[in-house]
Formats: structure tokens, C-alpha cells, sequence
């Protein structure tokens, strides 16, 4: 009864995390944010369930481009250069400010119909759609609200769903360790990775997919612990299926259920292919009409690209690629990398998380025997295939050198757990650290970079990095007047007092788990 109260305290401490996180963004400061919120409104208001792929964004969104300020990134894009970044933003004068603020508030409902003139576009219609089925509704019952509230609304909503993920982590890590403590300490570890909040406090696909990718890990560990039976077999088909329609790089999970349907089955054929069947029956749809409109499987705009270049005259190019550097970006982006502003902490931060993940591999070798270690490795490591594939995708298509680490939260339970495992009988300790460093982390991201960022108290300089927060900054603009900051341009809802009562919950979110699992591992010391 005391871990079912903890987990369940663990993931209400996550939840006030995210809508903090949801809350304290700048709008349309998620990666690709305002394509997504396109795609669902397309959807609501037009009542077609698939777009074009060149399907244009709204006009009342490209209005809010010239009021509100863009994140950093997207400083050079050609649509955006009228706009103003954060930086310049909050040099204008108080009052134009607020005029921005009140031509932003009075625009047109009419204009959440009309569609955009100036190029920008709902560019993520080539997504899968089933995260814009799910959104549409929600979005067609809030048609009476303006823009700001709808996109607030759609990001809690986002939230909870990537909410659920907290308490499959413990379901997750209890199959494979049996051991409560250690289970519980993955799932705390979850629910404070600043990363993780960051990546589904915005409008996307992600938190629906990181969902569905958490429950087919543990639908996994649910047919290798169990005898063969049709029941598990649907489950797991079905999961894979929404997966595969929520996300491309659900892909990537198909080789790794494979090998686990042959190792699990053998030749109990009947489960194995109920499976396949229902997994083709919910998303083979989908991917024979990117086939057939595209070319490709996968219908991404990198792949369409390249197409109709030959696989031997892409190949020479894999020597070509900083493979060195392309990780680095994808385990940067992953850690912490806060918005489409590109937000950073301290580099020795970063490798601190970097030695620990080294040592956990390293203690994981021993581990390997185990089936269900054995599946997380599995589905972890053809993901992060997917990853290197997309970053050679990249390369060729646009001359990048990198990934999107943050994609890699799909399989955050298998990190966590994997990384706990490794540590042996340390396990519970090692939780307990890893809960502990990532709370500082994100209590240091949040009030020397992201908060600071967002109020205006910093800014990028000349060079493109962040300038360092002085020790009287919050003392000097008042610390009430940097909530009344970050409460601009947002819904009347989500005021100043409101902004500062989420912040206290966020506070307590995230300190309570860090405390917990110290008290965890003291206890859990002393029993031995």
C-alpha cells in the first residue's frame, strides 16, 4: 500500500512539474510547435481527417508572429525575419509592448479559419495522424476561445497523457529487477528529468508516442514473463499499430518485436502472427500510402528528398559525417536543451551525466543473459539505430550534423531502468542519485537559464551563447515583476499569481521526489 501511495505521489509530482513547464513557455517556443497546433486545427475546422502534406498554416498563428517574440532558432529563417527574438523583444519600450500584447489578444476569430499568406505551413502533416484525431475534438470543443487558450490547453492535455509514462517506468522496472525500491526510484528519476518536461510541455505528437512507446516496452516484458497467449499477443500488436501511427520512428521498434516474437515463440506460430496481423490491420494504411504518394516508407521530408539518389552513391558519404560531433549533438539535445531557443547549462554538467551513463554501460555487459534486460537493450539500441540513420538523413539532405536527442525519451524507461540495472545491488542508490542530480539539474535550468531567458533577464550575445545571470538579477527586477514577465502573452488564466502558485507546486514536484528516494536508499541501507 505505501508504494502504491508513493508512485502515485511521484507521478502527481510530475504533473505539477509539466504544467508549470506548459505554463512558463513563451508561445510556440516547443520544437515545432505551431506546425503541430496547424495540423490539429486544420483537422477541427475542416473536418478532413487527412491533409496535404503542403498544408498551410492559419492565419491568426502567422499574425502572432509579429507579437509575440520567436525563439532564437529561428532567428534566420525567412519567414521569420520580421519578427523579434526574445533578446529584442524585451528591449522595446513598456508600452509597445503591451500593444503588441492587445493586438495579439484582439485578433479575428475569423482569422483561426482563413489560411496563412506568408509561407508558413502545418509542415507536420507528413506525420502520422493519430495524435490529430485524438487532438481534434478537444481543439473543436474550445473553438469558442482564442488562440492563446487553445494552444495552453492542447499543452496540459500533452502533459497528463506523458504523464502515464511515470507509473509504466515502475511497472517497467519492477519486471525486470522485482525489487519495489529500485522500481520506484526509476520512476522518480522520470518524473524530474528536465529533458523529458521539456519535450512534452508543448503541442506534438511526442507525449501520445512516448506513451505508447513505454507501453510496448512493457507489453514486451508482459510476453516474456507470461506462457504464450493470444490476449498478450493482441495487446502487443495493438500497441505497436497506434505506435506506428503516432511517430515514424515507431519503425524502429518493429526489428526489435521480431526478435522477440522468435525467441519468445519459436514455433507457436499463432501468436506470433496474430500480432503481425494486428499490427498491419491498424497501420499498414498508412505506410502503403506513403509508399505510393512519396516513395518512401517513412514519408519524411529527408527521405523524399533523397529518394532518387542510389544507395551506392549515398554510401561513400558515411565517411564524410562528424560522427563524433553528431552524437554529441544528439546527447546534448537529449539531456538538456530547453525550447526552439536552444537553451543550455554549464558543458561539465553534462559530462557529469555522461560518466555515470559510461560506468552503467560498462556494469550492463554482466547483465546481458537476462531476457528481459536483453529486451530493453533490444529496443533501446534500434532506436538509437533510428538515430543515426536520421543523422546521415541529415547530412545528405541538409548538410547537419546531429539528431534530436529528445526523441530518444520515447524509450526513457528502458534508460532509466537499464541504467539502475547496471548498478547491481546499488541499484536502490544509484536511483537515489540519479533522482537527486537530475532534480538539481532541472531546479538549476529552471531559475539561472530558462526563467531568466523568458523574463528578459538574459540574453544570447554576439557569439550565439547565453550571457551568465548575475547573482542580483532577480533582486533588481523584483521578483514578483519576472512572473508578471513570464505571464505575457498567455490566456488570462494563466496570470501572475496563478503562474507563481504553479511555480510553488513545481518547486514541491520536484523536491519531493529527490527527498523520497533519499529517505529510499538511507532505509533500504539500514535494512541490509
Amino acid at each position: 500500500m505505501r508504494t502504491r501511495w508513493w508512485l502515485t505521489s511521484i507521478w502527481i509530482c510530475f504533473l505539477f512539474r509539466g504544467w508549470f513547464y506548459a505554463s512558463m513557455f513563451p508561445l510556440w517556443e516547443g520544437y515545432d510547435e505551431f506546425a503541430h497546433f496547424g495540423v490539429v486545427r486544420a483537422i477541427a475546422t475542416k473536418g478532413t481527417l487527412l491533409l496535404p502534406r503542403d498544408q498551410p498554416g492559419q492565419r491568426d498563428v502567422e499574425e502572432s508572429f509579429k507579437f509575440v517574440p520567436v525563439p532564437w532558432q529561428w532567428r534566420g529563417w525567412d519567414v521569420f525575419r520580421s519578427s523579434l527574438t526574445e533578446e529584442a523583444y524585451w528591449a522595446l519600450p513598456p508600452e509597445e509592448r503591451r500593444q503588441r500584447e492587445g493586438r495579439l489578444r484582439d485578433m479575428p476569430p475569423r482569422w483561426a479559419k482563413e489560411e496563412s499568406t506568408g509561407g508558413i505551413s502545418a509542415y507536420e502533416a507528413v506525420q502520422p495522424p493519430l495524435y490529430y484525431w485524438l487532438m481534434a475534438p478537444a481543439l473543436y470543443a474550445l473553438k469558442g476561445c482564442g488562440l492563446l487558450t487553445q494552444v495552453m490547453w492542447l499543452r496540459w492535455i500533452g502533459v497528463a497523457i506523458a504523464s502515464l509514462a511515470v507509473p509504466l517506468t515502475f511497472g517497467i522496472a519492477f519486471a525486470v529487477m522485482r525489487h519495489e525500491s529500485a522500481a520506484l526510484g526509476c520512476s522518480a528519476v522520470v518524473a524530474v528529468m528536465p529533458g523529458f518536461a521539456i519535450d512534452v510541455a508543448r503541442i506534438s505528437n511526442e507525449p501520445l508516442s512516448i506513451l505508447l512507446f513505454t507501453l510496448l516496452i512493457w507489453s514486451g516484458l508482459r510476453i516474456l514473463n507470461r506462457a504464450p497467449d493470444i490476449g498478450s499477443s493482441v495487446m502487443l500488436g495493438a500497441v505497436l499499430g497506434l505506435g506506428l501511427l503516432t511517430k515514424a520512428y515507431f519503425l524502429t521498434a518493429v526489428p526489435a518485436v521480431f526478435l522477440l516474437l522468435c525467441y519468445k515463440y519459436r514455433k507457436a506460430w499463432a501468436p506470433a502472427l496474430t500480432t503481425c496481423v494486428v499490427t498491419l490491420s491498424a497501420a499498414g494504411w498508412w505506410y502503403v500510402r506513403n509508399v505510393a504518394t512519396t516513395g518512401t516508407i517513412s514519408a519524411q521530408p529527408e527521405s523524399v528528398i533523397l529518394r532518387d539518389r542510389g544507395v551506392m552513391a549515398l554510401l561513400p558519404a558515411i565517411f564524410h559525417i562528424p560522427w563524433l560531433r553528431a552524437v554529441d549533438v544528439i546527447l546534448v539535445s537529449h539531456l538538456y536543451y530547453c525550447g526552439w531557443s536552444a537553451l543550455g547549462v554549464r558543458s561539465w554538467m553534462y559530462h557529469v551525466f555522461f560518466a555515470i551513463a559510461m560506468l552503467a554501460a560498462v556494469g550492463l555487459t554482466v547483465q546481458l543473459r537476462r531476457p528481459p534486460v536483453m529486451w530493453l537493450v533490444t529496443v533501446y539500441g534500434f532506436l538509437w539505430l533510428g538515430q543515426v540513420y536520421n543523422v546521415f538523413l541529415q547530412a545528405l539532405a541538409k548538410g547537419l550534423a546531429g539528431s534530436m536527442g529528445w526523441y530518444l525519451y520515447a524509450a526513457v524507461a528502458c534508460e532509466v531502468v537499464l541504467c539502475t540495472v547496471a548498478f547491481g545491488r546499488w541499484r536502490v542508490f544509484i536511483a537515489a542519485v540519479g533522482t537527486t542530480l537530475f532534480g538539481l539539474l532541472d531546479l538549476y535550468g529552471m531559475h539561472w537559464v530558462a526563467i531568466p531567458y523568458y523574463a528578459g533577464l538574459i540574453g544570447h550575445q554576439a557569439n550565439g551563447t547565453l550571457a551568465t545571470l548575475h547573482s542580483d538579477a532577480y533582486r533588481t527586477m523584483g521578483f514578483g515583476a519576472v512572473f508578471e514577465r513570464l505571464a505575457v502573452n498567455k490566456p488570462a488564466a494563466v496570470s501572475q499569481p496563478v503562474l507563481m502558485v504553479l511555480w510553488t507546486l513545481y518547486l514541491a514536484g520536484t523536491i519531493l521526489p529527490m527527498a523520497m528516494m533519499l529517505w529510499v536508499a538511507v532505509r533500504s541501507r539500514k535494512s541490509r
